[in-house]
C-alpha cells in the first residue's frame, strides 16, 4: 500500500512559534527569564519544580545525538519528558524536528483514518545556541522525531537529558512527509 504524500510548511523556530506549541501542552520553553520568580524573598535562593519524572525510568542522562538519517525513521513518543538542548552549530546540515500537535491516541486515530493534514504538524528547522528557541522540554506522549532532508559533510548533533532508561516508542507517522519548496 502506497503512503500518502503530505507537504509540510517548514517553520522557523522562533519565540512565538515556541510558545505557541507550549500554549497547546507540546513542550515547556526554557528560555530566559521564562521561570522567574517573581516573588523571591531577600536573602534566599527560590525555585520551583518544572517537572517530576515518573518513577521506574530511572536516574537522569545526558546523551549526545548526531543525526545522519534521511526523513523520520525515529518518529515516536517517550512516557516521560526529554528535554533538547540544541547546542550545536548552525553550519551543519539543515535538521528539522517533526512534532504532532496532539498526543499519540488522537495522533493515531487520525493517521489510521487518513485524516492527518498539515495542520497537524510542527515541521520545525533547527535553530542551534539560540537562549529563547534552542532549549525545551518535550512533554511525555507527543509523537516527534528529528531528521535530515540532505546529506554533507558537517551532520548537525546536539544534546538531549531524559530519564536514563526511557524507551522510544516507534509510532508509524503513515505519510511521506515532504517539505514545501
Amino acid at each position: 500500500m502506497d503512503k500518502k504524500e503530505l507537504v509540510l510548511p517548514v517553520q522557523e523556530m522562533t519565540p512565538e512559534l515556541m510558545q505557541m506549541m507550549e500554549d497547546e501542552g507540546l513542550i515547556v520553553r526554557l528560555s530566559p527569564r521564562h521561570h522567574e520568580i517573581s516573588d523571591a524573598p531577600f536573602g534566599e535562593t527560590s525555585w520551583m519544580t518544572l517537572y517530576d519524572g515518573v518513577d521506574g525510568y530511572g536516574p537522569h542522562k545526558i546523551i549526545a545525538i548526531t543525526v545522519n538519517r534521511l526523513g523520520f525513521p525515529g518518529f515516536g513518543t517517550h512516557p516521560d519528558q526529554e528535554e533538547f538542548l540544541l547546542i550545536g552549530t548552525n553550519a551543519s546540515v539543515p535538521m528539522y524536528i517533526l512534532v504532532a500537535r496532539m498526543q499519540r491516541e488522537e495522533f493515531e486515530k487520525k493517521r489510521d483514518a487518513g485524516a492527518l493534514t498539515a495542520d497537524d504538524f510542527y515541521f520545525l528547522k533547527a535553530k542551534f545556541n539560540d537562549p529563547e528557541v534552542s532549549f525545551f522540554v518535550m512533554n511525555k506522549g507527543v509523537p516527534h522525531g528529528e531528521g535530515i532532508l540532505e546529506t554533507g559533510d558537517l551532520l548537525p548533533s546536539f544534546y538531549v537529558t531524559e530519564s536514563r532508561d526511557l524507551p522510544l516508542d516507534l509510532c508509524e507517522i503513515g505519510y511521506e512527509i515532504e517539505a514545501a519548496r
